[in-house]
């Protein structure tokens, strides 16, 4: 297997773009990194805080990871499509890389933040395995089924806590996150790495029963376009796929932005035991995140078949290519301003200061990307990744 990174000229910028994308999750993660997901917005919070909130359930959250996994499912096919052509073996390969991929993930844990994904994309990719063989179609209804069904028998009432109950108790559960909302607030950087790996597997262990279905569910989508090659020519030759796709999502996601913007003023009827809102509220939810990422995904087709457009979105294109790096890096930065062994932003900044910082943030890694990547092949931990992968030292510039 070819230690060189993927040749340009089969490199395909919209995806590339996607990923980049797709890394503006950090405008979700800001409210666990400054402890508002747990403790709530400081008092009084301004005209501005609401905004960008609404900003952030819109546009961002679940949706940049739903993307991110879909991508994680595409990019599996593509490595498997190039080991057939060029006629390499791939799975010992690719279970390197998961279990890689884990070990990074545990390390981002104990050392930086309590929330990481990686562990959970690389136990999921193992999922991904048990559909080598099964046909598009069924790939498809078991994509729907897994990523929709477990999250909604989750959510019928009583079941969320019923299902916690099996490895926490509630109250326990209200103090683990009360516990966490401390560390944050602790100026002592010793005890990190105990309470961020016992949180960690306090929170994976309540969604269990729903959340790894949901990953590879997103999983098998990508992998059914990889499989496909829709991305082939950046989507030239499917552009009336994308222009469907483009409005379905529209759609979709209207319906979930609607949901949104009366679930916060409160002008939605209360589930109060009723398994059919449950259900209703659950599948829009559900609707909303795939939408919005099937508008990223089509968005970024069509318009990168311009070349003005090509130009403008392809500043975000660097970023995509070192997406690991990235996001690992996002958790340093973002720790160190609000954990209080840093600045301490964290109970003194709402949800437009945290939008603001991960704007900003962000801005940075675009600038950041394009100047390392144009004096190396890889990002810093994509080397460390294909090092240990493959036991060779790649080269880096």
């Amino acid at each position: 297997m070819s230690l060189e990174p993927v040749p340009a000229r089969e490199r395909f910028i919209s995806l590339d773009i996607l990923r980049g994308i797709a890394l503006g999750v950090l405008i979700g993660n800001t409210a666990s990194y400054s402890g508002r997901a747990f403790a709530g917005e400081p008092p009084n919070p301004t005209a501005l805080d609401t905004i960008a909130q609404y900003i952030a359930d819109i546009f961002v959250e679940s949706k940049a990871q739903t993307l991110l996994c879909m991508l994680f499912g595409f990019g599996f096919a593509m490595q498997l499509l190039r080991a057939e052509r060029r006629g390499e073996p791939v799975m010992g390969v690719y279970i390197r890389r998961l279990l890689v991929l884990f070990a990074i993930g545990c390390a981002h844990i104990l050392l930086l933040w309590w929330g990481d994904v990686t562990c959970g994309y690389a136990i999921g990719g193992f999922g991904l395995l048990l559909f080598l063989r099964a046909s598009d179609r069924t790939r498809l209804v078991a994509a729907i089924v897994l990523a929709v069904v477990p999250v909604v028998v989750f959510h019928l009432p009583g079941m969320a806590e019923r299902a916690a109950a099996v490895v926490i108790s509630p109250s326990e559960g209200d103090a683990a996150m009360d516990h966490i909302v401390q560390v944050i607030h602790d100026p002592s950087h010793a005890h990190l790495a105990w309470e961020h790996a016992r949180f960690a597997l306090i929170f994976n262990a309540q969604v269990s029963s729903w959340y790894l279905f949901w990953i590879v569910g997103r999983f098998l989508l990508g992998y059914i376009v990889g499989r496909r090659r829709w991305f082939d020519r950046d989507g030239a030759d499917h552009l009336p796929v994308f222009r469907k796709l483009l409005w379905w999502g529209l759609a979709a996601a209207a319906l979930g932005t609607a949901q949104i913007v009366l679930h916060h003023l409160d002008l939605l009827p209360r589930v109060h035991g009723s398994a059919s809102l449950a259900i209703v509220y659950t599948v829009l939810v559900q609707l909303d995140y795939f939408g919005m990422a099937f508008v990223y995904v089509a968005a970024v087709v069509l318009l990168v078949q311009r070349p003005r457009w090509r130009r403008v979105l392809g500043v975000i294109a660097p970023l995509g290519r070192m997406p690991l790096t990235t996001y690992v890096s996002q958790s340093l930065v973002a720790t160190f301003v609000f954990y209080h062994w840093g600045l301490g932003w964290a109970g003194s900044v709402g949800a437009a200061g945290c939008l603001g910082f991960s704007l900003a943030l962000f801005a940075l890694q675009v600038a950041c990307s394009q100047l390392w990547l144009h004096c190396f092949k890889f990002g810093p931990l994509e080397w460390v990744w294909r090092w240990l992968v493959y036991l060779k030292r790649p080269a880096m510039r």
